[in-house]
């Protein structure tokens, strides 16, 4: 329920970030013109941002920050096409970043329609894959119920850049 710099030698000093609801983050890095960034989530706390320099609880009023959805129900951060992604917990929404950006307007997709057999979103995967021909990046959805959403293209604000491959019972 802290963060400690491990980055030098010799013992570890005193939490650079404290007072987090749980310890069970999961994280992404990711560079943008301003510099390398590590986003990490949890579902429950905000969001913790890596500048290289410093640790930022992200939120509507931080700096970065994110707006238009309550950024302490993000967790499993995913990197895309250059986005950021987020799932947001409990629910069937996934929220995304605008391109090559830290923080912004969140921009949310909503996989409820898509998966037939309900539950909740649980993880974004990405894959890379070729037919011997063509290469391309996917992004995918898996709900608690195990359904793949899988997608392909670059704009998810646009429906002909942002295509639907096919949903898979796993």
């Amino acid at each position: 329920t802290s963060v400690y710099d491990a980055t030098a030698a010799g013992p570890i000093g005193a939490a650079v970030v404290t007072g987090l609801t749980n310890a069970r983050w999961e994280y992404v890095n990711t560079a943008t013109a301003g510099g390398q960034f590590l986003y990490a989530a949890n579902g429950v706390d905000k969001p913790l941002l890596y500048t290289g320099a410093a640790w930022v609880k992200v939120d509507a009023a931080s700096v970065p920050a994110i707006t238009g959805v309550t950024t302490t129900l993000l967790r499993n951060p995913a990197l895309w096409k250059n986005r950021v992604w987020f799932v947001q917990d409990a629910s069937m929404k996934a929220w995304y970043l605008p391109t090559a950006s830290v923080g912004g307007a969140a921009q949310s997709f909503d996989l409820g329609p898509i998966f037939t057999k309900g539950g909740e979103l649980q993880v974004i995967l990405t894959a890379s894959l070729t037919d011997g021909s063509v290469f391309d990046n996917y992004i995918g959805f898996l709900s608690s119920e195990g359904q793949l959403a899988l997608y392909n293209g670059t704009d998810p604000a646009s429906a002909g850049l942002f295509n639907i491959v096919g949903v898979y019972d796993l």
